[in-house]
């Protein structure tokens, strides 16, 4: 990264800061305002709560500008998410109180009236925010479940007829660091599924290779019949890590790949394994996304999937799912693709409904089907951005493929 991208960084972080510490002193000011009056018992509940709220972001800002060690850390890597989900509380409360605000003085004056005492409705506001940011990071971001789902696939040998797959993605492992053991029961509750395989999409990390720590113990627990096998995700080759060169990249790649070998995982960096399964050979295809955000970039389908004979059962590894459509510059599209990458914006409405994510990816979540070939998007295990999930649970899926 050159010294001008690496000093645009730092003072956009800088802006981030100030920004979230006008925030809170903004939410100091409408939430003063409005108790100063108010009964007392209900103005000091509120106020400590505030305060701790405050306390928590100070501290946190302090304990990260003051941090002088390595940034991939997985202590510091997770403050950096910690910090997304105070962003998110700070940010939310705020916009709601400020548009409240701005709602009701929009009223009085089409009514032609002064506006009048909103009650508690800003105070409410923040409180509901609190404890929705609260549950979404101390039970909803570790409320793991079990997600199975049935694939029918054209044509399938009866020998392949009820393969169980157990699928992995976005692991960001240091967003584990507070909670090694939830992961670690994870891991277990996979290899209790007893799979034929285990895939996972990538993004092991968020920022550094250092983010593994010892965390390949716990990963390696999780075994299949057949083999477990990985590809690679856009964090996963270092350039999210402040201050990339290529020094850095190379370093990252190659310790990236030995933490994901030790871990149990077979890493397919634009290859294919084939192996026999049940006296059949099927064969396991993987193929790389770079990139940052919107612009993703993706290794050579062409070369992975053109050589693997069309009668060959395949399924195709992939972290963006974007990529599934465009793997068909191969000559043919795979049986069976498995992504992630999408996180469900870990966020969406309670009950499995719609999320902001499907204003991004055309593929976000759940299956999809394209002249006979699969997709399968799981919205994954770890988190990144915040440490927090709102109604979009971390997954481990388990699918199941039949024929029909």
């Amino acid at each position: 990264m050159s010294a001008e991208l690496l000093l645009l960084s730092k003072n956009i972080k800088v802006l981030f800061y100030i920004i979230l510490f006008i925030a809170d002193l903004f939410l100091w000011f409408i939430i003063w305002r409005e108790l100063k009056e108010r009964d007392r018992i209900l103005r000091a509940s509120v106020l400590v709560l505030k305060t701790a709220v405050t306390a928590l972001f100070l501290f946190l800002l302090l304990r990260i500008v003051l941090y002088k060690g390595e940034f991939a850390d997985p202590a510091n890597a997770f403050r950096q998410i910690q910090m997304g989900t105070m962003a998110v509380l700070l940010v939310s409360s705020s916009t709601a109180c400020l548009t409240a605000n701005l709602l009701k003085w929009m009223i009085s004056l089409l009514r032609g009236r002064k506006a009048g005492n909103s009650g508690i409705a800003n105070t409410l506001i923040f409180i509901l925010l609190t404890l929705l940011v609260a549950d979404g990071y101390f039970r909803q971001r570790l409320d793991i479940r079990t997600v199975r789902q049935t694939v029918t696939v054209t044509g399938l040998d009866p020998a392949l007829d009820g393969m169980k797959i157990a699928l992995i993605a976005d692991l960001h492992i240091s967003s584990w660091h507070d909670s090694y053991d939830r992961l670690d029961r994870a891991m277990q509750s996979v290899d209790d599924e007893d799979p034929d395989l285990i895939l996972n999409t990538g993004d092991f990390i968020t920022f550094g290779w250092q983010e593994f720590g010892r965390s390949d113990t716990i990963l390696r627990k999780a075994k299949a019949l057949a083999g477990a096998f990985a590809v690679e995700g856009n964090h996963d080759d270092g350039t999210y890590y402040p201050g990339f060169d290529d020094s850095y990249g190379a370093e990252c790649r190659m310790m990236v790949e030995q933490y994901i070998e030790s871990s149990g995982y077979t890493l397919l960096r634009d290859s294919a394994a084939v192996i026999n399964f049940r006296g059949k050979n099927i064969a396991i295809a993987g193929v790389a996304t770079h990139g940052h955000r919107l612009d993703m970039t993706y290794g050579n389908f062409e070369k992975v999937l053109s050589p693997l004979p069309d009668s060959l059962f395949t399924i195709l590894l992939i972290h963006d799912p974007a990529g599934w459509l465009i793997s068909s510059i191969a000559g043919r599209l795979p049986d069976l693709t498995v992504a992630g990458h999408t996180h469900g914006f870990q966020a969406g409405l309670p009950g499995r409904g719609w999320s902001p994510s499907a204003l991004i990816h055309e593929q976000w979540r759940g299956l999809y089907e394209f002249c006979g070939s699969h997709l399968f998007v799981s919205t994954g295990l770890g988190t990144m951005g915040m440490a927090a999930r709102f109604f979009m649970p971390p997954e481990i899926v388990i699918l199941t493929i039949t024929t029909d």
